[in-house]
């Protein structure tokens, strides 16, 4: 389902953004899970919802510093969580080798973010070509992937957005496998839910839970007006005192 937006107040409905342009109420694109990604795309950043999550008692949303963006041209996603649980194995089950891991990336769909939980021991690299193949062609928006990658050049070169732990070129068979897929999973320390939004750009990855999704986003939208002014104060030769006073935001 949905979030449904509301409740903004109708004063702040339209803000100049960095470039002068207005910047409409997220209450504007409530409906459909494409209208809100497309929005907050266009109109917020990582940094300022991390500090919104923040000043609600959500303080650790954001994914560990390890998970970097592949391709730093590509690293713009949001998306609702669809979560692989992984377990590391050294046995290789013959008659189906890949298990669920198979049937996870078959029921990927558009707007989905492949999370993969937590590879410590970083011994295989369940994330290539093939897999960035098929979810892009389902409308996936991204994969992060606490562990490892493999086939970066091909992934880049097709232009699907991945957040990664590391590279090498291992294979998952034999190493590691799939246990579930749409549970609750630990992802760059964050504990996150299927459905869950996931908003990532070149600072990193923060996780949105959907109790707190509008009230997330209504503020990250009015953190966003006052930074704008804030810069627009400080080119004009105000100091960050004066401008933090009125605006309160940093």
């Amino acid at each position: 389902m949905s979030p449904i937006i509301n409740g903004h107040n109708k004063r702040n409905s339209t803000r100049a953004s960095g470039n002068g342009k207005p910047l409409k109420s997220p209450e504007d694109f409530a409906g459909t899970d494409t209208q809100l990604f497309k929005w907050i795309k266009e109109n917020l950043y990582v940094a300022a919802v991390c500090d919104i999550l923040d000043s609600i008692g959500l303080t650790k949303q954001a994914m560990h510093q390890r998970l970097r963006p592949l391709d730093p041209d590509r690293c713009l996603i949001v998306g609702r969580a669809r979560t692989f649980r992984w377990m590391e194995t050294d046995y290789i089950v013959e008659e189906d080798p890949y298990g669920l891991e198979i049937d996870a990336m078959d029921a990927l769909k558009t707007g989905d973010i492949a999370v993969h939980s937590t590879d410590s021991s970083l011994t295989n690299a369940p994330w290539g070509e093939l897999m960035s193949t098929l979810a892009k062609r389902n409308g996936a928006h991204g994969c992060v992937c606490d562990g490892l990658i493999r086939d970066c050049q091909k992934i880049m070169k097709m232009g699907f957005p991945v957040f990664h732990a590391g590279i090498r070129p291992v294979d998952s068979k034999g190493r590691g496998r799939v246990m579930a897929f749409d549970v609750p999973v630990r992802c760059g320390d964050v504990l996150v839910h299927p459905g869950d939004l996931v908003f990532g750009d070149f600072d990193g990855v923060v996780i949105i839970p959907r109790q707190v999704e509008s009230k997330v986003i209504e503020l990250s939208f009015e953190k966003v007006g006052k930074e704008n002014a804030s810069r627009r104060e400080l080119l004009k030769g105000r100091t960050l005192r004066e401008v933090f006073n009125e605006f309160k935001v940093l």
